[in-house]
């Protein structure tokens, strides 16, 4: 930006910076708007699943429950995903909350993939975790522990104190 303002910035330089910050904004803006219609996408295919699950016979209940879940927290990650462009579009500075969050729900939804795989084997006599879905489930309880307290931090953050550490350069 400081091209555009310096008096000894050639015109050339000047249209080509504000081309290319117009193009960045025509992208975020074209993200933005896939991810919206994901999002909503992704929500009418939960309706969907939710009906399957409210007529589901009693065998099927875990598994699209499990898809349900699924669906629903992967549209939280893009929700989430859309916020952080709208805040670019803004030209506000990008904050890591958002991407702590959709961090935070891809952990979940691991972990949910995890337990319903242990869940849905019950029936079968496969039940219980093997040694690498432990380990891996201990790891991402960690992950989610770390996300958790991240999020807590940056929030405990005065917001003055955020936006005056933004400015100073």
């Amino acid at each position: 930006m400081s091209l555009i303002k310096e008096p000894t910035a050639k015109p050339l330089e000047r249209r080509a910076v504000r081309a290319l910050m117009w193009t960045e904004r025509l992208v975020f803006f074209l993200i933005g708007a896939l991810l919206f219609i994901a999002a909503l996408a992704l929500l009418v295919r939960s309706a969907a699943t939710l009906l399957a699950l409210i007529t589901a016979p009693n065998a099927s209940t875990i598994s699209v429950g499990s898809d349900f879940l699924d669906l629903i927290l992967l549209v939280l990650m893009v929700v989430e995903l859309a916020y952080t462009v709208v805040l670019s579009l803004r030209g506000s500075v990008l904050v890591a909350e958002p991407f702590l969050l959709v961090g935070l729900i891809a952990v979940i939804r691991r972990i949910l993939v995890i337990t319903v795989g242990e869940v849905g084997g019950a029936g079968t006599g496969k039940a219980g975790l093997n040694l690498a879905s432990e380990v891996e489930l201990g790891v991402l309880t960690g992950v989610v522990i770390a996300f958790v307290l991240s999020i807590v931090i940056l929030r405990s953050r005065p917001r003055t104190e955020m936006i005056v550490l933004e400015h100073e350069d």
